[in-house]
This record gives C-alpha cells, sequence and structure tokens, in this order.
C-alpha cells in the first residue's frame, strides 16, 4: 500500500485540527502509512500530537504579529511545506491537505502528479485577497475536495475536483464521556469556546457579561498567553467573565455550562461545523449560535437552541436568561439537542474516509439510507419546514 502525506499548517486544539485527527486515525488503523507535517506545539498539545501509527515530520511554528511578520512567516512555512512534500513523495502516493493555508504542498503535489485531497472546514480566511489566491491555488490543483458540511460546499466552486460531503462527528470517547455526565454539574455558566479575532465573537461576550454582571461566564480561547495577552491588550475584563488557554479536557467546561454560545461575525467568520458546538449538544446544553454559518446547519430556532446574530445582544440576553429560569424549556431544548447530536456518527465518518482514500470500500446508497431522515440530521431543514408551515 502506497503511503500518505498528510499536511496541517498549525497544530492547535481547534475543531480542524481535531477532524483531521480523526481522519488520520482511520486511515492509520486500516494501514495506510501516513506521514504527517505539522509545526510541534509549545505550551498546550494540539490535537495532532501523538496520533497512533503515524510518522511526523516538523516545521518551524507560523508566527502571528504584525502584519508583515504573520506574512512573511506564512511564506517561509509554505516553503518548508514544499520541500518536505517533495523530499518524501514517491510514485503512487497521495497527498492529503488540512484548510486552504498549505498551498505549497499542493504545488509540490503538482510535480510529482500525486493525487491531491483538500478537506475545507470553513471559509473564513484574511485578508479576502489571501483567500482568494488560496481558494484559486486549491481549485487548479485539487483532484478531490472533501467539504465539512453541505454549506461550505454552496460558497466555494471546484469545477475540476470529484466532491465528497463528510459531516463532522465527535471522537466515539469524547461522546461515551458526555453520556456518562451528562447530567452532572452546577450548569450554572455561559460558556463560549472561541479563537482570538475580532470577528470570533469574543467582544460581544464581555458586552454581554457587562449586560447580565449576576451571570458567571467562562471563555476558552484557542490561543497562547503571548496571544491572549495581545488580544486583550488594556481592554477591561468584566468581573464576571473567567478566561481560560486552550485545554485539554473541556468535559469541565461542558458539566458546569448551562448553555453555550457562538456569536462570531459570520459576514466574516464563517464556520463549517463549529465542533464546540456539537460536543455541547452532545452534553443536552441548549445553543445560541449565528443566523448563518454552518452552526446554524445544527440548531432550529426555539427547538435545540437559538438562531441570533451576535450584534443583537439584548435578544441574545433574554434568551440565555429565558433558558437559566425556564426549566421545562430547558428540558425539552435538552433533549432536542441530544437527538441531532447522536446523529453524527464516528462510524459514519469512519467509513466515508476509507471509501475516499482506501481501494475496495464502497460507501453504497444503500447505507446511506439507513441513516435517519435529514429532517432530523440538518434541523436546518425542519426549521424551513416550520417557516413554511406558519406562512
Amino acid at each position: 500500500m502506497k503511503k500518505m502525506i498528510a499536511i496541517h499548517l498549525k497544530d492547535d486544539r481547534s475543531g480542524s485540527s481535531l477532524i483531521f485527527r480523526q481522519s488520520l486515525e482511520a486511515l492509520a488503523e486500516k494501514g495506510m502509512t501516513v506521514h504527517l507535517i505539522t509545526t510541534r506545539t509549545n505550551d498546550t498539545p494540539g490535537f495532532l500530537t501523538d496520533v497512533p501509527g503515524i510518522q511526523y515530520h516538523y516545521i518551524r511554528n507560523y508566527e502571528r504579529g504584525d502584519k508583515w511578520r504573520t506574512f512573511f512567516s506564512f511564506l517561509l512555512a509554505q516553503l518548508l511545506i514544499f520541500r518536505k512534500v517533495l523530499g518524501l513523495i514517491e510514485p503512487g502516493d497521495s497527498v492529503y491537505i488540512n484548510t486552504l493555508l498549505p498551498f505549497g504542498a499542493a504545488w509540490a503535489g503538482r510535480l510529482k502528479n500525486a493525487p491531491i485531497t483538500y478537506h475545507i472546514h470553513e471559509t473564513a480566511v484574511h485578508p479576502a485577497y489571501m483567500r482568494k489566491f488560496l481558494l484559486y491555488m486549491a481549485q487548479q490543483m485539487a483532484t478531490h475536495v472533501i467539504f465539512g458540511s453541505r454549506y461550505v460546499k454552496t460558497q466555494m466552486n471546484f469545477p475540476k475536483s470529484t466532491h465528497h460531503i463528510i459531516h463532522s462527528c465527535l471522537p466515539e470517547s469524547f461522546v461515551q464521556e458526555a453520556l456518562l455526565h451528562t447530567n452532572h454539574g452546577s450548569r450554572k455558566t455561559v460558556l463560549m469556546i472561541a479563537s482570538p479575532g475580532h470577528e470570533s465573537g469574543v467582544m460581544e461576550l464581555l458586552q454581554l457579561a457587562g449586560l447580565m454582571p449576576s451571570t458567571r461566564f467562562e471563555l476558552v480561547l484557542n490561543a497562547s498567553r503571548k496571544e491572549r495577552k495581545e488580544f486583550f491588550g488594556l481592554r477591561l475584563i468584566p468581573d464576571n467573565v473567567i478566561v481560560y488557554g486552550p485545554q485539554i479536557n473541556l468535559h469541565p467546561f461542558y458539566q458546569r455550562a448551562a448553555v453555550v454560545l457562538n456569536l462570531s461575525q459570520t459576514e466574516h467568520y464563517q464556520d463549517i461545523f463549529d465542533i464546540s458546538i456539537l460536543q455541547a449538544m452532545s452534553y443536552g446544553r441548549p445553543v445560541i449560535v449565528p443566523l448563518a454559518g454552518g452552526a446554524n446547519e445544527l440548531v432550529a430556532h426555539g427547538w435545540n437552541g437559538y438562531r441570533i446574530s451576535g450584534h443583537y445582544l439584548e435578544q441574545v440576553r433574554r434568551h440565555v436568561e429565558q433558558l437559566l429560569h425556564n426549566k421545562p424549556l430547558y428540558a425539552d431544548m435538552s433533549c432536542a439537542a441530544q437527538l441531532v447530536a447522536s446523529q453524527f456518527k464516528p462510524q459514519v465518518f469512519k467509513q466515508q474516509v476509507e471509501d475516499i482514500f482506501l481501494e475496495g470500500n464502497v460507501f453504497t446508497p444503500g447505507r446511506k439510507k439507513e441513516q435517519l431522515a435529514e429532517v432530523l440530521l440538518y434541523p436546518a431543514a425542519l426549521q424551513d419546514y416550520i417557516n413554511n408551515s406558519l406562512n
């Protein structure tokens, strides 16, 4: 069996790293030789650290700072990735690229005439000219594209590539832990897990906390201590907000949380599948997500959570307080959230990944029909049904 060269620009605690790990684990378990090119982690291990059965090749960390430092660091990372892939690749090997960012790997794969598969989880790449360039590179180089949801597929055009949709899911270990501890904990906090950035909704969370001084908020920020310090600067953080760095174990946070938020500005930042929202729902936690983007595919407004723009903080506040104080409503939404989360099965995810990369596996239409109806799998479809019934 030929080997696969997998590339992820920065190993961190983001959802895209977690999903990529699950893909690599599935392929390694089936006996495929996997070489992973990524960065070493610093204070907190990323999701791609110590994946069983794969061989690691490290590059220098992709640094962030002022725009020019970030830009040249990014270009240097591409050069290093290009050289690594070129040195590893042999006839018959394939290249598996996570996100749009590592375009250097695509160039090396094209030079060696290797099949190139992109796994795209989100549409957010800034600035806009960089997104346009990276998307163009992927459109020219990709032989296969895996989309994280229906939503991202509608946002990107790949006329030369074979398309696949593999919905993100949670590791089996996380699901089992959630089932064991669903009703444990005090459930008095409001939780948000995000990356630093003015479009990620962090500033909106601080404003919301200011409107609700008697409510405890927890913010888990996927950033190093230095990045957190630079992001907040001299900004005053309300006394009822506790900020944490990247966490290896998020279960205690979900056990304490009553409601989980995603307040990202979807005109700038559109996650395809916010994995923290799916994690929260596996714990039976109602969620509040933006009106657009991948997260809203998980939520039917008023059924298992709410879909509200983070700009409308007064509406967000009212719904959070409603969930904190209306026990019958909370119980109904909690059951609905768990129902949706249970449809995203790790076994289906693994099978679909194997069908793309391994010979002799066919994900037949008959198996697909065994899944529950789309109205359950996609609360957004249920929302459309509800809206049409009211008209």
